[in-house]
């Protein structure tokens, strides 16, 4: 029989077949420029297949396939040797089923530990703490404002309202701090953002900002901030970075997450709360031209693309645009996209290119006063995924800046 017929019959690809034939396991006759498949071959074929099944290497079936074909197996010596192919191959894979066993123990363990730790996580309720009340601010007018109506739990205001005799007016909501004139509602993020982005976003570009927030943690050095310090982090988004540095924030720290789209925040807060963990996070939902806080309030500044995001609408170096919210000695940890080159696009308008150059990320700190501790290249990509398809229509490599100084 030919090899489609022989493939066919014996319910392997024509692949297959020519593979064992370049490996000799199936040996047919040839007639002109075609193979002859006959019972012999069947029968090769039968073994090889038997001893697949049993754990053997192509490689080690032509091992034993050589001995049949080579003898008769008429002497003790041969067929001792024939035996011992399969009572080697047997006691590895008896070696193999322990080794599985025990991993197979060990992740029933962390399993069972993971499922008991989630039954046993109480979560906690965040709100505006009241100790915070003092650095609230009216945006329109900068004095300070009445509480009214609200709803205290442990300490923190998770719903209510604040007036200035402006006229001006806060709410808290879901212990949320809400300027409603600036306030965004976007793409509300589902449970699976983070698996989400993790799979559709090229490894090369995860692996750049993973670097850029280990970098940026270890020069924080959280170990060393003494109490009653205040961090503002700007755009803060879905928490990537506040996620990342958590676990070190110190409890007696203020850290003020702002971001002017309240699905995320309210997402992130959501995230926060089931890790059981109570931190003073404060959540502000305003534009950064509006924030909510008072004058020289932060100590420290991180900025971990949200000065990036916002220059995509705007020609200012946001932090000269906030300059005031910094106090003196305000430390500064900010990752920041640099682009190669421009592309011609509909995304950027040509006034805002200047924000994305290293060099002038730089100077512009500078013109600040902000005095360079470290920086550093982190690295590159060439391309993103779903979620950076908007830069890669600016540019077509964008490198990850990471700075940090003090002012």
């Amino acid at each position: 029989m030919r090899i489609g017929e022989f493939a066919k019959k014996n319910n392997i690809s024509i692949d297959t077949v020519r593979h064992y034939l370049e490996l000799k396991l199936i040996v047919p006759t040839r007639e002109g420029k075609y193979f002859q498949f006959d019972k012999r071959c069947e029968r090769d074929l039968e073994r090889t297949l038997e001893m697949k099944e049993m754990g053997f290497s192509l490689q080690e079936i032509k091992k034993i396939l050589m001995l049949r074909r080579f003898s008769k197996m008429t002497t003790g010596q041969e067929l001792a040797h024939y035996r011992d192919f399969f009572e080697n191959k047997m006691n590895d894979l008896v070696e193999k089923r322990i080794e599985i066993n025990k991993k197979i123990k060990l992740l029933e363990d962390k399993v069972e530990d993971i499922d008991q730790s989630y039954e046993e996580s109480i979560g906690v309720d965040l709100g505006v703490d009241l100790g915070f009340l003092g650095k609230i601010v009216c945006t329109d007018c900068g004095e300070s404002l009445s509480l009214e109506q609200a709803e205290i739990k442990s300490n923190m205001i998770m719903e209510g309202t604040l007036n200035c005799n402006c006229g001006f007016e806060l709410r808290i909501s879901e212990g949320i701090l809400i300027d409603e004139k600036s306030m965004k509602k976007l793409e509300a993020p589902d449970e699976s953002y983070f698996i989400k982005y993790i799979n559709e976003t090229n490894k090369s570009f995860l692996d750049n900002m993973y670097n850029a927030m280990e970098w940026s943690g270890r020069l924080i050095d959280f170990e060393n901030i003494s109490r009653d310090k205040v961090f503002l982090e700007l755009g803060v988004g879905n928490g990537v970075f506040l996620s990342h540095i958590f676990d070190e924030i110190p409890e007696d720290n203020y850290y003020i997450a702002v971001d002017y789209d309240i699905y995320k925040l309210q997402y992130l807060k959501k995230m926060i709360e089931r890790s059981g963990q109570k931190k003073k996070i404060v959540f502000v939902c305003s534009d950064y031209r509006r924030m909510p806080i008072t004058d020289h309030i932060a100590d420290y500044v991180v900025d971990f693309f949200g000065s990036t995001a916002y220059s995509y609408n705007n020609v200012e170096f946001l932090h000269k645009v906030i300059k005031n919210k910094y106090k003196e000695g305000c430390r500064l940890s900010g990752s920041f996209m640099d682009f190669n080159k421009f592309k011609d696009n509909d995304e950027m308008g040509e006034e805002s290119f200047h924000l994305f150059k290293k060099k002038n990320i730089r100077k512009y700190l500078d013109e600040m006063g902000f005095k360079c501790i470290a920086d550093e290249i982190i690295g590159y990509a060439d391309e993103g995924g779903k979620y950076e398809q908007a830069l890669f229509e600016i540019t077509d490599r964008v490198y990850i800046y990471s700075y940090f100084g003090q002012i």
